[in-house]
């Protein structure tokens, strides 16, 4: 999407004053465009931030916890008695719809960068972990790289279980949460869940049988 906002001769602002989330959050979950992608834009630098620092003492094959690092960030921009007070249950899901597409890139792109040589044959079957922490912790590079393919298949398929996806896995919240933030009852965000895993383990093994005929 272009960048076509006109220029001003006033002071530019800085990177979205603290004391702006609130306001920016909520123009955000109102549905509007500009402010959905300045709200993207800050989370994603915060999730950059946290993630630079967390690299710098990783450990070996460790890739970046999806959960901790979204959570840091909700800390680091709403840690402040005045900020939390104005928040509202609207304003926390529009947060982190943001930061679990925030946190998609970030894992991916990191993931790119770690995944330096093709994937070998014989390495085991893809399997999407029920445990968000352990699949972003510790999953191949190559098969989260995969994972986003086929989450980005699904999408076009079902974008509700889709969604359901993006806050559980890249954003880390619970079933009860991603109810009460969609407006659906835990049943169905179970269902959604359990399909979207069901489908997205289809797509990854139709992915892994196509690599093994190329070979």
């Amino acid at each position: 999407m272009p960048h076509d906002r006109p220029q001003s001769d006033a002071t530019p602002e800085p990177d979205s004053p603290r004391g702006d989330i609130t306001l920016l959050i909520e123009q955000a979950q109102n549905g509007q465009g500009r402010a959905q992608e300045e709200l993207f834009g800050e989370v994603y630098r915060e999730l950059r931030v946290i993630a630079a620092s967390m690299m710098r003492h990783e450990r070996p094959g460790h890739t970046l916890g999806a959960t901790a690092l979204v959570n840091e960030s909700y800390l680091k921009l709403f840690g402040s008695p005045v900020s939390r007070n104005e928040l509202s249950y609207a304003h926390r899901h529009a947060f982190f719809k943001a930061a679990s597409v925030a946190m998609r890139r970030i894992l991916i792109d990191h993931a790119r960068g770690k995944a330096a040589v093709k994937r070998s044959p014989g390495e085991g079957r893809r399997v999407i972990s029920a445990d968000v922490e352990l699949a972003s912790q510790d999953a191949n590079p190559h098969d989260l790289m995969a994972l986003d393919e086929a989450l980005s298949l699904l999408e076009q398929e079902d974008e509700r279980a889709a969604g359901v996806v993006q806050l559980r896995f890249f954003a880390g919240r619970q079933i009860h949460e991603i109810a009460e933030m969609t407006g659906v009852s835990e049943r169905t965000v179970k269902r959604d869940w359990e399909f979207a895993r069901a489908r997205l383990q289809q797509l990854l093994d139709a992915t892994e049988r196509e690599s093994e005929g190329n070979l």
